[in-house]
């Protein structure tokens, strides 16, 4: 598993990652969909380790996701509802299924479920009421990562890139009920980082295809977003 010592191993550092984007002009594609435009409205919390007993099972269901944040916001006292984002990391070797029926998981290992790299959802527990939360499986392998020699590395290209993904999709769409595209052109259920998800194709293999710019003076490479004013994929709201 990933211990303190070896979390930049496993996931490079994405608080970093985070309190950048944050900072950036970047983030600011989504003032039309959020109705402000206050800078640094998106700043980093703390951080916990969560340990199983006996052992972190292979594979995890959402039910196991939601059992951690939970924990988490119950034991910790962070700020959830929509005024919070639980980022779950899982350690490399760990697959993640929607449900039991282990239909549509992150499972590298296992191409006939192979369905996403990450997700992001939300929950309303009975106790702290709503809490939104997203998915962070290893990104660094087959059918996730971005490809090699981008401005951080391999590994950390890869996991900022999703994470960009899904932090976006959650602010633009917390619960599944607001910006994603209504129109019947090959699109339909589509939120705004999904829109901007490009492949390329190499001998090397089939990578996510990020744009590299800089993230408050950082640079970073990772997907552009869909502007609904612009009507394209941008990088900042300005473009």
């Amino acid at each position: 598993g990933c211990t303190p010592a070896t979390i930049t191993a496993c996931w490079a550092t994405p608080e970093t990652f985070l309190a950048n984007l944050g900072k950036s002009d970047f983030v600011h594609i989504t003032d039309q969909y959020v109705q402000t435009s206050a800078n640094l409205r998106y700043t980093v919390g703390g951080n916990a380790e969560v340990y199983f007993s006996p052992a972190l099972p292979h594979t995890l269901v959402d039910a196991d996701i939601q059992a951690v944040v939970h924990l988490v916001v119950s034991a910790l006292g962070y700020q959830n509802g929509y005024n919070g984002i639980f980022h779950v990391f899982l350690p490399p070797g760990t697959d993640e299924c929607f449900d039991s029926t282990y239909s549509q998981c992150y499972s590298p290992d296992n191409l006939s479920t192979f369905y996403y790299c990450a997700y992001h959802s939300s929950a309303n527990f009975p106790d702290i009421g709503e809490t939104l939360y997203s998915v962070e499986p290893a990104q660094d392998n087959f059918g996730c990562s971005v490809p090699p020699n981008g401005p951080q590395g391999q590994l950390a290209d890869s996991t900022y890139n999703v994470l960009s993904h899904e932090t976006i999709e959650t602010i633009t769409d917390p619960d599944g009920s607001a910006w994603w595209n209504t129109a019947d052109n090959g699109l339909y259920g589509q939120e705004i980082a999904d829109e901007c998800s490009f492949l390329v194709f190499t001998p090397g293999g089939v990578y996510f295809n990020p744009s590299a710019f800089r993230l408050n003076g950082v640079k970073y490479a990772v997907q552009p977003e869909y502007s609904n004013i612009g009507h394209a994929c941008k990088t900042a709201p300005s473009e």
